[in-house]
């Protein structure tokens, strides 16, 4: 990650073992990193009230009647500034689909089995990027035991520049277009006539669903906006 402060990480994962392995994983990958862990639901809603987070890793399989999509669910009704991946043994495309659509920013599986894919999952998320698996990205897309890491292509190399940019980060954050207007200054049909509508064309794509997976699918790395 470019910031220059550590990046501030929730881990909600409600096995200690799994939990301290995918912890060790993402202090490999981002080593300033500070990461705060829960075991439940409830402990994670409580770090998120109580600490600005940027990166979210949730376990969808919790062993109660809450899932890792209610805390998503609450940081995107929260309109908090927290990148959401969920992390799941499930792989099936309308699982994937539903949390996209709840807002999440990628989905790793967690039956890979190479820890060194998982590894290459947590790089896509910290270069910027979106990681999915192979289940919604259909052929060509990264399939989870793919031996080479996947080039990454800026989102800037696609004539994709300034404001327009920055919109194509928060779609991908799981913002929604309110929420991304009140966070640029600009109105709500500003950015869905001018810049979503802008976006979905280059990416030859209809849904916002379907432009994250072809971020995912092409590599496309999107810097966080200065502002």
């Amino acid at each position: 990650m470019s910031d220059s402060l550590p990046p501030m990480i929730l881990l909600l994962e409600d096995h200690g073992m799994v939990r301290s392995g995918m912890k060790a994983l993402i202090q490999i990958a981002e080593p300033t990193a500070r990461i705060h862990e829960a075991s439940s639901c409830e402990q994670a809603i409580a770090l998120l009230t109580e600490t600005p987070i940027d990166i979210a890793f949730l376990d969808f399989d919790l062993k109660s009647e809450k899932t890792g999509l209610d805390v998503l669910w609450y940081i995107r009704s929260a309109e908090l500034d927290t990148r959401a991946i969920m992390l799941s043994a499930h792989t099936d495309k309308e699982l994937v689909m539903q949390c996209l659509d709840a807002g999440a920013c990628g989905y790793i599986p967690k039956g890979i089995e190479d820890d060194g894919v998982f590894r290459r999952a947590l790089d896509t998320i910290f270069e910027g990027g979106v990681f999915l698996p192979a289940s919604v990205l259909g052929r060509g897309g990264q399939s989870p035991d793919a031996g080479n890491r996947p080039v990454k292509i800026p989102a800037e190399s696609l004539g994709i520049h300034g404001r327009l940019l920055d919109v194509l980060y928060y779609l991908c954050q799981g913002l929604q277009n309110k929420t991304i207007a009140d966070r640029m200054g600009i109105s709500e049909g500003t950015v869905r006539k001018d810049y979503v509508s802008k976006l979905l064309r280059i990416f030859k794509v209809a849904r916002r669903t379907q432009l994250l997976i072809e971020v995912s699918r092409r590599g496309i790395t999107i810097p966080k906006p200065n502002c």
